[in-house]
């Protein structure tokens, strides 16, 4: 791949615009109209239909007219290319998660007494945690096995502070 287009392909999904498009198409699983996309991204109609022209030229997605307007459909690859980015967005979500898992167990837990620790808002804390992270235990292999990672980590801190034996 050239370089100018491999700059010109990361320059164009590392934007939110054509991401959400992507997702939001495979999400819908179904052909939208240029209008209701661009609503639902927050963006402009003329941005949006720039986005998806350039979409349609990588063979991302395609049209289908119905008299005066278009319909914008997923190809396969643009499938697949959707779900390559929500994979993306679930693992760094994972990273932040695992981010303020760490400053919590810093900031709350590490070096205290357990009678120190303030066990419920902790536990309360970590449970949020854990149930967003148990949501993307549905996801692709590769998310799945950071998530539970996570709930893991998550589990053992709960058992240290509230004094239950380590797992």
């Amino acid at each position: 791949m050239g370089k100018e287009l491999k700059r010109g392909v990361e320059g164009l999904f590392l934007q939110e615009k054509p991401a959400k498009i992507l997702i939001l198409l495979k999400k819908e699983n179904k052909p939208l109209y240029t209008a209701i996309i661009s609503r639902e991204i927050n963006g402009t109609y003329a941005h949006t239909l720039n986005v998806l022209a350039e979409l349609e030229r990588l063979k991302l997605v395609s049209f289908k007219e119905t008299g005066r307007i278009k319909l914008v459909n997923l190809t396969e690859l643009g499938s697949e290319v959707a779900r390559a980015i929500q994979d993306f967005i679930d693992l760094v979500s994972l990273a932040e998660a695992e981010a303020k898992i760490d400053q919590l167990y810093e900031r709350e837990v590490k070096g205290r007494l357990r009678e120190e620790v303030a066990k419920q808002r902790v536990s309360r804390e970590l449970g949020r945690y854990k149930k967003n992270l148990e949501a993307l235990t549905e996801k692709p292999p590769n998310v799945v096995l950071f998530a539970k990672k996570l709930i893991k980590k998550i589990d053992g801190i709960v058992a240290e502070v509230m004094g239950y034996p380590p797992a």
